[in-house]
């Protein structure tokens, strides 16, 4: 527990140090402005939960999948893995850094929206866990490739297909195959986290996907990021 603690706080003085933290809060500076002029418009609980999937939940997907290629490039993981480092502890403290910034992000437009008028519990579990299976995405993408380029141009098919669940959300569609959807468990929270009168089916149904998908899902991409990162 002590090195994972270590690990966090080293990844995040490495994001300030790239500026990383100053970009999100620029980003979301933006969003939380947009959301404050609009927040008295009908369907403004829509509108933020679009915008979470569109920035504090991808940020996680980009930069865990940029930063690993760039230390890939600089021959910063070889030489990493090469020291007692646990690979598990690196790819943790990694996905944690990020999601807690990509959760704060998503905090703050919560806040611009709704003030305190909405659950902070199911709102926190849900946009957290969000933000942890995009980077799950991330992991899995950049251990096949070496180049930014080739990361995106993969990890955005992938990225729709992953938040096909807000069809449903927004009313397109009605499939309920897409509530198997790993993602389908944080937006059940995220939703009912609006309303005085959640629904507790869903609510229920939202913990179990987020329980059983995290560590389901965490177990498949570090097998595949340590056997084509750690020992190639």
């Amino acid at each position: 527990m002590n090195a994972l603690f270590k690990q966090i706080t080293w990844q995040f003085q490495l994001f300030q140090r790239n500026n990383l933290l100053t970009m999100i809060a620029a980003m979301t500076a933006i969003y939380v402005g947009l959301i404050y002029f609009l927040k008295d418009f009908a369907g403004i609980e829509k509108f933020v939960t679009l915008l979470i999937y569109n920035d504090p939940a991808v940020v996680g997907f980009i930069f865990i999948g940029i930063s690993i290629i760039l230390e890939k490039d600089q021959e910063v993981l070889p030489a990493l893995f090469v020291t007692p480092l646990n690979p598990h502890i690196f790819l943790i403290s990694r996905v944690i850094t990020l999601s807690t910034l990509g959760f704060f992000g998503a905090l703050a437009m919560v806040l611009a929206a709704k003030g305190f008028s909405f659950n902070l519990v199911y709102f926190s579990v849900g946009a957290f866990s969000t933000c942890v299976l995009f980077c799950y995405l991330g992991i899995f993408i950049v251990s096949g490739t070496t180049e930014i380029l080739h990361f995106l141009l993969r990890g955005v098919p992938l990225l729709i297909l992953m938040s096909l669940p807000l069809l449903n959300y927004f009313e397109l569609t009605n499939l309920s195959f897409l509530k198997l959807f790993p993602v389908q468990g944080g937006l059940n929270l995220l939703v009912n986290s609006y309303t005085k009168t959640p629904v507790l089916s869903e609510v229920i149904f939202g913990y179990i996907s987020i329980f059983v998908w995290i560590p389901l899902l965490y177990w498949f991409v570090s097998k595949i990021f340590i056997s084509k990162v750690v020992k190639r």
